[in-house]
């Protein structure tokens, strides 16, 4: 089990702008997106995937900044980490749904979710037991995109494609700061990265589907 260490004043600070950026991106990115996107099968899973963005951004900022002593801190990591998940399955909906034929669109979109349903089940039940595999999930998931990448790689067009892999390498490299625990400010770097990260995916998603 991994043990957090006591941030300092002027990281809590950093963390939480990196939080109001990610709020105010994640909240008008997704009402100028929804209502641009066209067509109702876009509409519902850019839906999907506007809800996981907002549920991502807004756990994590109400989760990083609560005070540590609060007693509902526990709970609140537990929806936190729960929402990467969605997350990350929500950012594979609107390609699986409209951009990729049966049976490779069915088929991933039915494994990222079930995936995505086991890993909030061990965080809500167990969610100090398998931290690294967690982990593990997390990547596992971000890049189950290979096993459809030529198929995806010739439905998209290429520069979205290319936004896709690119967030992925940047949410990948945030985890190396994620867990170096001991580096300063790793956790405001760490959740930079994912904010980066977002934005590449968002501006994925908007270019295809407006």
């Amino acid at each position: 089990m991994r043990v957090s260490r006591t941030y300092s004043r002027n990281e809590h600070v950093v963390d939480a702008v990196v939080h109001v950026a990610g709020l105010l991106f994640a909240v008008n990115a997704s009402l100028w997106l929804l209502w641009r996107v066209a067509g109702l099968s876009a509409l519902v899973s850019v839906s999907i995937y506007c809800a996981g963005l907002l549920a991502m951004i807004t756990a994590s900022a109400v989760y990083n900044l609560m005070p540590a002593d609060r007693p509902s801190k526990q709970v609140l990591r537990r929806i936190d980490h729960s929402a990467i998940f969605i997350m990350i399955a929500a950012t594979y909906t609107p390609f699986a749904a409209n951009r990729l034929a049966a049976p490779a669109g069915n088929l991933i979109l039915a494994a990222i979710w079930l995936c995505a349903s086991i890993g909030i089940v061990l965080k809500v039940l167990v969610p100090r037991r398998f931290e690294l595999a967690s982990i593990a999930l997390y990547i596992g998931m971000g890049w189950m995109i290979v096993t459809v990448i030529k198929p995806l790689a010739v439905s998209v067009a290429a520069v979205n494609f290319w936004l896709l892999i690119a967030g992925g390498l940047v949410y990948s490299t945030g985890v190396v700061f994620y867990l170096i625990e001991r580096m300063p400010f790793h956790k405001a770097i760490w959740h930079a990265f994912v904010l980066i990260a977002a934005m590449l995916h968002f501006a994925a998603v908007a270019m295809e589907f407006t």
